[in-house]
């Protein structure tokens, strides 16, 4: 039985992909499909699913004339091996895990359709306001309460789910580079499924076995396809609408089509009647052009020669009466030039806040003031640290303030961030602060080691037991302080940044400079 399924399977997947397109088709134009169309002796050609979504035709993306060919492809795609890993979730019995991942990739496809309708904005941040259909899915996705025989596969799931923020990156930061990296992060959680499920041949072996298989091929079709149509990143249109206009005539509103087609036969008449005269004065009928001319003028004399400035004598050159006085230049007013505004910096990738079990620390990823006030009422970030093996990494955010409780934790590190504020407890190892502008940190315990790195505007405020024990270790940074108790008050102490250096018998000497004296 086994060798007589092999010439099958090309032809029944064949007959698969055209009845799936004749059933969108007819969904579209109004037909109801007989409930026979997708089954064979009372089987269903794409097989059992829990998910409806992804088994109905008409739910299936179908390109039409209209499309680019970066469209059609990622249909091609969506259409094969998104719906194939999908089903492989569902083989699994994930409950609507396989739903989730359809809608998670429909998002895509929007986006990836509203840029072919429009030109690249200015600002990419404006484009966060249409990832609404891929975020809301992986959201659900996150909170997800499976079986605890799902752990590694809803982990392995959401780090192959951080691919989605390619949409988001531009040159430099290539987005099928960083869509290959999430193979690697994902095949860590697959592996050990792999491994629990090797050399077994049931059922429920190479049910778990096409699920990684389906996961690392996503990905990997996936970076394919962008490689090959998004290669910088997002392709946009450079003759488009903008976005905002594009993601209105997606959403195919009736009243506005109808606005459109009424201006659209209006301007058609309005060039009829243009059309007319131009006729009318081209054939040499001045009577009919006078005739038009009377029919235009209103019930109020008015014509349209009404309001034209009369020519005298003296202002016609080719008279003798004309004076040949030439008007004065009007001075030319220079409008004031409006100071540019600031550049606001490009946010890259989805906002985090979560737990990785790999390497044991907290991920806190790409938030802001907006971000947060989404996420907390009070407008703080808080990071419970519940072991004191775990580290938190705080990376990418800007004007937020970050509060870490606990007893202890490991290390903490501040990477490429902008007007951060940290409040954090005691630290075994030490606090890095790396990359980064106007930070100030708070330590309410006991920090032995502080290192700065390439960092302008640094604020350390230290408690009374971690005065004794703190020391710093700086590098290209400036702008530094620290802030120690001084009774009731504060004191504030400069980090020096200048130093004098001088050779003696041969060897070379450092001392702080003066000014720090």
């Amino acid at each position: 039985m086994t060798k007589s399924k092999v010439p099958v399977d090309p032809l029944r997947e064949f007959l698969e992909a055209v009845v799936t397109r004749i059933e969108a088709l007819e969904t579209h134009c109004g037909i109801s499909a007989p409930a026979s169309s997708s089954s064979v002796g009372g089987a269903s050609l794409h097989g059992a699913s829990s998910h409806g979504m992804q088994k109905t035709a008409s739910a299936r993306h179908i390109a039409g004339a209209g499309e680019t060919p970066a469209t059609k492809a990622f249909d091609k795609f969506y259409n094969t091996t998104v719906y194939k890993f999908a089903d492989s979730c569902d083989d699994l019995e994930m409950g609507d895990m396989g739903k989730y991942i359809v809608e998670t990739f429909s998002g895509m496809r929007y986006v990836v359709v509203l840029a072919s309708k429009s030109k690249q904005p200015q600002d990419m941040t404006e484009l966060t306001q249409y990832l609404t259909p891929i975020t809301d899915p992986v959201g659900k996705i996150r909170t997800m309460r499976l079986k605890r025989d799902f752990d590694s596969h809803q982990k392995a799931i959401m780090e192959m789910l951080a691919c989605v923020s390619w949409v988001t990156l531009r040159a430099p930061n290539l987005p099928a580079p960083f869509v290959k990296e999430c193979i690697g992060s994902s095949d860590f959680w697959s592996n050990r499924i792999r491994k629990e499920f090797k050399g077994k041949d049931d059922e429920k072996a190479m049910a778990q076995l096409a699920f990684c298989d389906a996961l690392k091929k996503t990905l990997q079709d996936l970076a394919a396809y962008i490689d090959e149509y998004h290669k910088t990143g997002l392709e946009f249109n450079p003759k488009g609408v903008s976005l905002a206009e594009a993601a209105i005539r997606l959403t195919d509103n009736p009243l506005q089509d109808a606005a459109i087609e009424a201006n659209r036969k209006k301007d058609q008449l309005a060039n009829k009647k243009n059309k007319d005269i131009g006729n009318t004065v081209k054939g040499g009928n001045m009577a009919g052009l006078v005739s038009e001319l009377a029919n235009r003028r209103s019930q109020d004399g008015s014509s349209a020669a009404t309001g034209l400035r009369k020519v005298t004598k003296d202002q016609q050159t080719w008279r003798k009466e004309f004076k040949g006085e030439k008007p004065k230049p009007q001075p030319v007013v220079v409008p004031p030039s409006s100071p540019k505004k600031p550049v606001k910096k490009k946010k890259v990738g989805l906002p985090i806040l979560e737990y990785q079990e790999r390497g044991t620390k907290w991920v806190v990823e790409n938030h802001d003031k907006e971000t947060v006030k989404a996420v907390s009422s009070t407008g703080l970030l808080e990071v419970e640290v519940s072991d004191p093996k775990q580290q938190v990494y705080i990376y990418n955010c800007e004007e937020v303030t970050i509060k870490v409780t606990g007893a202890k934790l490991k290390s903490l590190i501040v990477d490429s961030c902008s007007k951060v504020n940290v409040i954090f407890p005691t630290i075994i190892s030490g606090c890095e602060i790396v990359n980064s502008k106007k930070i100030a940190v708070q330590s309410d315990g006991v920090c032995p080691v502080f290192t700065i790195d390439k960092t302008v505007g640094v604020t350390v405020y230290l408690s009374a037991e971690s005065v004794a024990v703190s020391s710093f270790t700086t590098s290209m940074s400036s702008e530094m302080n620290v802030s120690i108790p001084d009774g009731e008050d504060q004191k504030e102490i400069p980090i020096p940044e200048q130093f004098v250096h001088k050779l003696t018998n041969g060897s070379l000497s450092s001392e702080v400079s003066d000014l720090y004296h």
